[in-house]
């Protein structure tokens, strides 16, 4: 799981900025979104402009040197901050924990393709380093990699998709294998906004134009009605056409209308949502950035889903403006964030102890901290 992330140079952050999903609070209910002291389920909130989406941008980072993706097309053009020179780079630092392990990744790039130096470390010890600003040879310490090329001076690929790429590791070595899980964990990881049709995603290669598809080879359109009608569409779905050519359809009587056409923005949104859903549910992600989650939804809408994400096993990141969703019905006060001059748990901004049954929306808007934003 990530416990913590820092960047700097990237887009709006122009020093370090940190984020930690470590809690210090034992609060003794919603304890499923709390995984061996990290927050499992996480809802962010913050002004307009204050970096909610490119923290998630800059969280995702890291999957262009793992994953064969291609680089979203607006970070090719606004990666490094304003104020950056010609000479400098971005830095971006990750800590993550695999059970007892922590693994950390440091790294800085010049633009989204090009990577200034690498270290990683498992339990503080180095295990791969490279610094192309003094030398292009690689120091690696990893059973397995010893025929391993360590002149990386005719390519600029990451040493880390380097050593994945090229090398049968040693799994009856620990720092192997905390390598595998390193690796596995950074390639299940995604960045998606706003949930339509045109959303913007990163870290996996998926095409949301086949939707039904998906949906039904799943075998989950009986739960896909269901979750509409629960939302509040009435309706009743069957299935038309053959093979690739099957897709989802509204049943009315004895006529029948294609999903795509007869949906609503907001129903389209929920089938994007349960889209994902099933990519989320499916245990092949294991970590997943949704920025503006909700903004298609009525507030009760927002709550089901949360609900629903809050059951899936993968770490989720939510942003939205909703905070009707700030409640402890659905999570805790170590869960909810808020992004400003820094990042503050929504608990360190209250002067008392949080119980269950206080209202956090409430407390919330009763805040004075707009003058550290």
């Amino acid at each position: 799981m990530l416990q913590d992330f820092s960047v700097r140079g990237f887009r709006n952050f122009k020093d370090w900025y940190n984020f930690s999903l470590r809690t210090k609070k034992s609060y003794e209910f919603n304890c499923k979104s709390i995984v061996n002291g990290l927050v499992n389920d996480a809802v962010i909130y913050g002004q307009n402009g204050c970096g909610k989406s490119n923290l998630g941008l800059a969280m995702l980072d890291i999957t262009c040197h793992i994953n064969d993706i291609p680089i979203m097309q607006s970070l090719t053009k606004n990666y490094l901050n304003g104020y950056i020179d010609e000479e400098g780079f971005a830095e971006f630092n990750y800590k993550f924990q695999f059970g007892t392990d922590i693994v950390e990744y440091l790294y800085g790039k010049s633009s989204a393709t090009n990577t200034i130096y690498e270290r990683l470390t498992i339990n503080k010890d180095v295990i791969v380093e490279i610094d192309r600003r003094k030398s292009n040879k690689l120091n690696v310490r990893l059973s397995g990699t010893e025929t391993l090329n360590r002149d990386l001076s005719s390519s600029t690929i990451s040493a880390i998709k380097y050593i994945k790429s090229n090398s049968v590791l040693d799994l009856s070595d620990k720092n192997s294998i905390t390598f595998n899980k390193f690796t596995e964990f950074v390639s299940g990881m995604v960045f998606f906004r706003t949930l339509t049709q045109n959303a913007d995603y990163y870290g996996q290669q998926l095409d949301t134009s086949r939707l039904s598809k998906e949906i039904i080879d799943a075998g989950k359109l009986s739960d896909f009605e269901i979750f509409l009608n629960e939302a509040g569409v009435e309706c009743s779905l069957d299935v038309r056409g053959e093979g690739a050519e099957e897709r989802i359809v509204f049943k009315y009587n004895d006529s029948y209308v294609d999903f795509g056409i007869a949906a609503s923005t907001g129903t389209m949104s929920l089938g994007i949502f349960y889209f994902w859903w099933l990519k989320l549910d499916s245990n092949k992600l294991s970590f997943a950035y949704i920025d503006e989650f909700d903004a298609y939804y009525h507030y009760s809408l927002s709550k089901l889903v949360v609900k629903k994400l809050i059951n899936v096993n993968c770490q989720t990141l939510l942003t939205t403006h909703n905070l009707s969703i700030m409640t402890n019905d659905l999570l805790r006060p170590d869960c909810y964030f808020i992004l400003g001059d820094k990042q503050y748990p929504f608990y360190e901004l209250v002067d008392k102890d949080l119980r269950k049954a206080h209202n956090l929306e409430k407390i919330y808007k009763g805040l004075k901290y707009e003058s550290k934003e």
